[in-house]
């Protein structure tokens, strides 16, 4: 049977956790008792398709089971709603608690509702999705289950592990976008914020604030994917708060309910997570922060095309994995800017690239829009764009001082080259965290290999340029 060749690799954490307030259908999962005093952290990667360009994905994990004994590394059901920002990132969620220390052989994963937004690049349809268009699909699935053989997988008394599921959609999709969760799935244990561990997190997960305890040193982080409830200590950095009486340096202080912030999330040697990077967004959420890729502009029409990625709130009316149209002004002129790009708590300089107007949107840039309001049929007024961080995968062409060229016949994604963009160039500045997998390296030594970088993405003469805040080796 015919298999799509793979482009790049997605990463995700499927966490459950003992932290208070984890729901059971949110991204966080909900406790797990057992009799033990270990912790299990589970993360997943995956693989889509080349020859489709998958613009949103999202899966139900509903079950997570540790061999010999049965024992449930997540109770209810946990989806993570967007996949494809994983390219770079790791989305720590969560960590089962109380799990029996011993010897364990294998784990079963059962998953739902997988869904993916694609343009079809391809010479012909795909199902009932033509050529050229972008369909939402939910592939037909007769295996949602698997049991994944480990190798030396020991739980110590009184210790935190975690297990990295990796599910290859070059095996599990076919060209007909059918899906076989038992092909093509392996699990290999690391230690978390240990050697060989992810060395960052979650990365841009924007959302409103509220239930602020100064006492604990921690709030809740809500958008239409779930609630996140996030913890700050004295490693926590705060950018772009903007200063007063009771904020004179940025810190916790500056929080207040319903702000709209972006934050970067990683996870503690113990399984608990933290919020390390907080970026301030927006002073209230009367606007939601509506983020996604570009798949067209029209200029002529003072509008763009976006699949819609993050939502700030719920209750818009919009969903994740939904085109959306985006209406803009020119007098006065709707305005443009640059989010704060870092790599991990340093800023990366973007200035001599430009994205103050709409001649400078691209397809394949990935912005926030502050949503002015919605019209019928998934149309937004745009009060701001923002440019944000694009994530691609295609081969390393060439490996310069500091530039990795990307691209080639095959493989930069399609949405690029069906729009006339044959390979991108990767500026890799002095900060940018490159690494082969986990383990950090310099950005000069990036072999020729598929790499997944991140960082905003601009129009540079005819080509196109992202100013990287992380470039990883693919396996």
């Amino acid at each position: 049977m015919l298999r799509i060749q793979s482009i790049w690799t997605i990463s995700g954490l499927i966490l459950c956790s003992a932290l208070a307030g984890c729901g059971s259908t949110n991204q966080f999962g909900s406790q797990t008792q057992n009799n033990g005093n270990s912790s299990v952290v589970l993360a997943m990667t995956d693989t889509p398709p080349s020859l489709v360009s998958v613009l949103s994905a999202k899966v139900t994990l509903t079950g997570a089971k540790l061999i010999p004994g049965d024992i449930p590394l997540l109770s209810g059901s946990t989806t993570v709603e967007e996949l494809t920002r994983l390219q770079t990132d790791i989305a720590y969620i969560a960590t089962a608690p109380n799990i029996p220390a011993g010897n364990y052989t294998a784990v079963t994963l059962t998953f739902a509702n997988l869904s993916l937004t694609i343009e079809n690049d391809t010479a012909s349809a795909i199902g009932t999705c033509a050529v050229g268009s972008i369909c939402t699909m939910t592939p037909t699935a007769p295996s949602l289950s698997t049991t994944v053989p480990l190798t030396a997988f020991t739980i110590a008394s009184s210790g935190t592990t975690g297990l990295l599921i990796d599910v290859n959609l070059d095996n599990l999709l076919t060209a007909t976008m059918s899906a076989d969760f038992s092909a093509g799935t392996t699990v290999t244990p690391f230690t978390p914020a240990g050697t060989g561990a992810p060395p960052v997190g979650a990365e841009d997960v924007v959302g409103q604030v509220s239930n602020i305890s100064a006492s604990s040193s921690t709030f809740m982080l809500t958008n239409a994917a779930g609630s996140f409830p996030l913890k700050v200590d004295n490693t926590t950095t705060f950018f772009q708060f903007p200063t007063s009486v009771t904020c004179p340096t940025p810190g916790f202080a500056c929080l207040q309910n319903n702000q709209i912030l972006s934050v970067d999330i990683g996870i503690q040697s113990n399984g608990t997570i933290l919020a390390r990077n907080v970026l301030f967004e927006d002073a209230d959420s009367s606007d939601a922060e509506v983020e996604g890729m570009i798949t067209s502009t029209n200029a002529g029409s003072l509008q763009f095309n976006i699949v819609a990625l993050s939502i700030s709130a719920t209750g818009t009316g919009l969903n994740i994995g939904e085109p959306v149209t985006v209406q803009y002004s020119v007098s006065p002129q709707t305005p443009f800017d640059v989010d704060f790009a870092h790599a991990d708590n340093v800023q990366i300089v973007t200035s001599g690239f430009l994205f103050a107007a709409p001649t400078d949107l691209a397809v394949g840039q990935q912005v926030s829009i502050r949503r002015h309001s919605t019209l019928p049929g998934g149309q937004i007024v745009a009060d701001r764009v923002r440019l944000r961080s694009t994530r691609v995968t295609a081969n390393a062409l060439r490996n310069g001082s500091s530039i990795i060229d990307i691209g080639g016949l095959g493989s930069i994604p399609s949405i690029f080259s069906g729009h006339g963009v044959a390979d991108i160039q990767v500026h890799t500045p002095q900060l940018t965290i490159c690494s082969d997998g986990n383990v950090v390296k310099p950005c000069s030594s990036i072999s020729l290999v598929p790499v997944s970088a991140r960082g905003p993405l601009f129009i540079d003469g005819v080509g196109r340029t992202i100013i990287a805040t992380r470039v990883v080796e693919k396996p």
